[in-house]
């Protein structure tokens, strides 16, 4: 049996933002240290995610000290996180009560411009903090538990059945690993990675946001690789690729770690 090792690390600082590549990353109880720590609230209290705004794929966000930097297209703006500040907003996310600290007034015309609806930037906090479905795991604004985990193994398969292939980004992961067999990842219970500890939560089932380039998001929703995973990747009314993990040991996971499976 091949040895498995972490590939990639990922946490993408603003939810559906650019990823931030990572060679190490802190673990806590909910995932990786800044994972899906911020997130765009229009004024009618909807949270806004790259399935309906896809521009959203091209931000990129930052924490600089103590303030945000937050970039699309060659525009950029700098604003204070104002951590301290009692100044909330809560909106809906698939229909669950979501919330956070509004970062600067400022940063609303800004993000208003480049999702063309007016928004706001919220950060998250410990009063915020949201549950997993049906266990009392905290998670941030990710969206359904605190660690993804997909496997490159698994991704030479589904793109030696596709006519063009997709690229690991189109199911935005924060772990990659690479060795093992295709999709055995469907069958672990537990990992091991460095000092830390994981325990799989359950399969990620699949969105059209895996339809959307994120290097050509203007080019809105396809069919692929959706079209394909469903063909063999299918369970009830799921369309699953990658798993979720849940943080049983905390500590820090880098690149080229051993991947553990119990």
């Amino acid at each position: 049996m091949n040895s498995i090792h972490i590939s990639y690390l990922y946490a993408y600082l603003l939810k559906s933002g650019r990823p931030q590549s990572l060679d190490y990353a802190q673990i806590i109880t909910t995932g990786l240290v800044g994972d899906r720590d911020f997130a765009v609230i229009d004024d009618g209290g909807r949270m806004l995610t790259a399935r309906e705004y896809p521009m959203l794929l091209e931000v990129e966000a930052k924490i600089m000290n103590d303030h945000m930097y937050f970039k699309c297209k060659g525009d950029f703006i700098t604003v204070p996180r104002k951590t301290g500040s009692s100044k909330t907003r809560t909106g809906i996310l698939f229909g669950q009560s979501v919330g956070g600290l509004e970062l600067d007034d400022s940063i609303q015309k800004w993000f208003s411009k480049c999702m063309g609806v007016s928004c706001h930037v919220v950060e998250i906090n410990a009063v915020y903090m949201r549950q997993m479905e049906g266990q009392s795991i905290d998670i941030t604004y990710t969206d359904a538990a605190p660690i993804l985990l997909t496997s490159e193994a698994s991704l030479r398969d589904l793109n030696n059945r596709m006519t063009l292939p997709v690229g690991m980004n189109r199911f935005r992961p924060n772990i990659v690993v690479n060795g093992g067999n295709a999709f055995e990842e469907d069958d672990w219970k537990s990992l091991k990675i460095g000092s830390c500890e994981f325990e799989i939560s359950h399969h990620c089932p699949r969105c059209v946001l895996t339809t959307i380039d994120p290097s050509h998001p203007g080019k809105g929703i396809s069919k692929e690789p959706l079209k394909t995973l469903s063909t063999f990747r299918k369970s009830g009314n799921e369309v699953n690729f990658g798993v979720y993990l849940i943080p049983k040991k905390m500590g820090i996971i880098r690149l080229n770690d051993e991947v553990i499976p119990g």
